[in-house]
């Protein structure tokens, strides 16, 4: 069974920090080592402000930061943007000043290399930085996406596709949804992030996953080692049927999710979550 964790947050640092902590280590404690390097994966889809929330907030990307440093491990901030340069979003999304004297690397996903993902994919670039990590950290944004309903835990993993090869996977694979959903699962899968800690405490409702969106406060960070478990989790709390979400239908699929998920913490009840039309 796996286990998903829910706290109550807002972005005042002053909480949030705790209750981050407290999640990681609900469901990773002694999972990062002394020296090693942590690729830390937000949500960095474009040049936004943290309050249109369509990106990782930096008050949650700081207190992953600062975790990683406290464990004695070295963090990089990584991600390979859909719109606009790595530095332009670091910028406006407010996350270069918010670590501004952390011993933090900021590296854009540049170099990939091919990953055997299976039929009918073969293989598929996956940034060599996000394989070669000693610990990957997940931190999606809670978001609803036009094409796949919702982009969560498993969806993040995709900017770890590198640069103009996104849009293309989205011509090949996105016409067909179903489709699309096996391959991010098995971009997930390659990936294997080692724990997954979401930004639900100011969430995106309506037509996102950008600018089209509405910002909806629900309080929430919600963790997992298991980011299938942690979507099908996030759909409950909406009132969805789980596998009405294609990424958590294909995961059970390949066999990689049970009913059983265990829901640990203060569960937010979402009544009329907008979806997108």
């Amino acid at each position: 069974m796996s286990k998903v964790v829910f706290r109550r947050a807002s972005y005042a640092y002053e909480g949030l920090r705790p209750a981050f902590f407290e999640v990681i280590d609900s469901v990773a404690d002694g999972l990062i080592t002394r020296g090693s390097r942590v690729v830390i994966k937000p949500n960095l889809l474009a040049p936004a402000h943290p309050d249109s929330a369509m990106l990782t907030h930096p008050a949650v990307v700081r207190a992953a930061v600062e975790y990683v440093i406290e464990k004695g491990a070295r963090p990089c901030i990584s991600d390979s943007p859909a719109m606009g340069s790595f530095g332009k979003v670091l910028e406006t999304s407010g996350i270069r000043d918010a670590l501004r004297g952390h011993d933090v690397v900021f590296r854009e996903f540049r170099d990939s290399r091919a990953v055997g993902v299976g039929d009918p994919f073969k293989k598929i670039e996956i940034a060599s930085d996000a394989l070669d990590a000693d610990l990957l950290i997940n931190l999606p944004k809670l978001k609803t996406h036009s094409q796949m309903l919702l982009t969560l835990g498993v969806k993040n993993m995709y900017g770890c596709v590198v640069g103009l090869r996104k849009p293309e996977w989205h011509l090949r694979a996105g016409v067909h949804r179903e489709m699309f959903a096996r391959l991010l699962v098995e971009i997930y899968r390659a990936v294997g992030p080692e724990v997954t800690v979401m930004d639900g405490i100011l969430a995106m409702e309506g037509e996102g996953p950008g600018k089209s969106g509405t910002p909806r406060e629900i309080g929430a960070l919600i963790g997992s080692r298991d980011a299938v478990a942690l979507d099908v989790a996030v759909c409950r709390m909406l009132g969805l049927d789980p596998y009405r979400l294609l990424t958590n239908r294909a995961a059970r699929e390949m066999g990689l999710v049970g009913d059983e998920v265990e829901m640990e913490g203060d569960v937010p009840r979402i009544e009329d979550f907008r979806l997108p039309e």
